[in-house]
């Protein structure tokens, strides 16, 4: 189950113009790849996905709690992410 503030939702539709709610569309990729994204001393990771729906690569940024995941960031990805993720594509083919 994923879930996130309600304030970091309102604050990241502002910023990134992405709603926190549709995480999933990462998250749940069969395509993504996974970092570990430390920061904090908290165990963050991130998914980079292309989400085909919006054709787009994004990165998810978010922190496994158990059987929960808590969404914190999700925007379009960075070139060098972008650049990550087309390789490990192209490791797969």
């Amino acid at each position: 189950m994923i879930t996130f503030d309600e304030a970091k939702r309102k604050a990241n539709l502002d910023k990134h113009g992405l709603d926190l709610a549709d995480a999933g569309m990462v998250y749940d990729a069969p395509n993504k790849i996974t970092l570990e994204s430390p920061r904090s001393g908290e165990s963050r990771r991130m998914d980079i996905a292309l989400v085909e729906v919006m054709g787009v690569v994004l990165a998810l940024v978010y922190v496994p709690r158990g059987r929960e995941v808590r969404a914190i960031s999700l925007r379009r990805a960075s070139k060098t992410e972008r650049k990550l993720y087309e390789a490990a594509c192209k490791e797969q083919d």
